[in-house]
């Protein structure tokens, strides 16, 4: 992924190509829940040998150029009257203007650089008034967590900003990628994600170190079937190149976060479409990187309630996962140290032991 460092510059935190960047749900037991493309070259006139042009006809040629090079440039926003990535008449247009088919909510990408930008750093409550829906914050590398991580997904969500997160990978085995996981659960087990956790793959370090197309598909996989498993939701980051030469999505069954700037977006899976890392968000200096949402996550994330994952429940209150005792409706269930619900099963727990049905429920205990 690409991200903006100082004075609007570009650091690279992973390898990107030339063309690219970065109802209710039931409880248990119950029924009823890459940048710019370059242009292509032009070619020469063929046959013909050009008239000579005089001093006047070449200024007054030159001027008639300008005015149409002009209007040509902001022909496509001037005929939407819009602004590129913001919402006009209930849909989100591109950089021409154009609406985007599917586009539900505008989100930003965040750094420590965004942060070091601004002198009191990121001011969250004019970014959640400039139309920013989701924010994708970095956790950082393997053991190396972003030191503005804790204020920003504290202070993005305080002001009404969904809470999602990315990793870069630095993994070159499949035990590393499940250790890379475990890090990210570790440093967010308290905080408020109500947003997808994505992989950031686009490290050059994976393929300096030859890492085959399986190789990393495998590791892409391990982790996020980790972070599944903890009742979270993965999705894989990475631009057109990445995706296609380096890893096979077809083996990969978890949403795709598709760097690609410009206007095309689609790809298998894709629900999210970072579209320009030169937009502009207000409470934030210099340039933002934008993204856009194509699924409600807000219908697959749960603030609160029971959650459902690869046949695991799990209890959320505030978008935290919970662990230990909870009361849902005058019945009593144990969530484990991973937020798992114990049933059908007894056992001891503080020297007493406890039998849970196959809903979870605990029956009276027995000491």
């Amino acid at each position: 992924m690409r991200i903006l460092g100082k004075a609007g510059k570009m650091g690279e935190i992973g390898e990107s190509e030339k063309t690219g960047g970065p109802g209710k749900t039931e409880g248990p037991g119950k029924t009823g829940g890459p940048g710019r493309s370059g242009a292509p070259g032009r070619t020469g006139a063929s046959g013909k040998s050009a008239k000579p042009v005089t001093k006047g006809k070449r200024a007054a040629a030159c001027a008639a150029a300008a005015i149409i090079g002009a209007m040509s440039l902001f022909a496509p926003a001037a005929a939407y009257g819009a602004q590129p990535w913001s919402l006009e008449n209930g849909q989100y247009v591109d950089a021409s203007g154009a609406p985007i088919a599917g586009a539900l909510e505008k989100g930003i990408t965040v750094t420590k650089y965004q942060n070091r930008a601004n002198e009191n750093g990121i001011d969250w409550s004019r970014v959640a008034s400039d139309g920013v829906s989701f924010a994708m914050i970095r956790v950082g590398y393997y053991k190396d967590k972003d030191p503005y991580f804790d204020r920003n997904v504290t202070e993005a969500f305080a002001n009404g900003i969904h809470t999602g997160v990315f990793f870069y990978t630095q993994a070159l085995d499949v035990q590393t990628a499940i250790d890379e996981a475990n890090f990210v659960l570790k440093v967010i087990k308290d905080f408020p994600i109500s947003y997808p956790i994505a992989y950031d793959v686009e490290s050059q370090h994976l393929l300096d170190n030859g890492l085959t197309r399986q190789q990393i598909t495998d590791n892409v996989n391990a982790f996020c079937k980790t972070i599944s498993d903890a009742g979270y939701h993965p999705v894989v980051y990475g631009n057109n190149e990445w995706l296609t030469r380096n890893m096979d999505t077809g083996q990969i069954p978890y949403d795709i976060w598709y760097a690609r700037y410009g206007t095309v977006n689609s790809y298998p899976n894709r629900t999210i479409w970072q579209c320009t890392d030169t937009g502009s968000v207000d409470g934030i200096n210099g340039n933002v990187t934008i993204e856009l949402a194509f699924t409600d996550y807000s219908a697959v994330i749960p603030a609160d309630g029971w959650k459902h994952v690869d046949g695991r429940w799990y209890y959320m209150k505030g978008y935290v996962k919970q662990t230990g005792w909870v009361e849902v409706d005058s019945a009593w269930y144990y969530l484990d140290a991973n937020g798992v619900m114990i049933h059908d099963t007894t056992m001891d727990i503080d020297g007493v032991s406890y039998t849970f049905d196959s809903n979870g429920v605990m029956a009276e205990p027995t000491r």
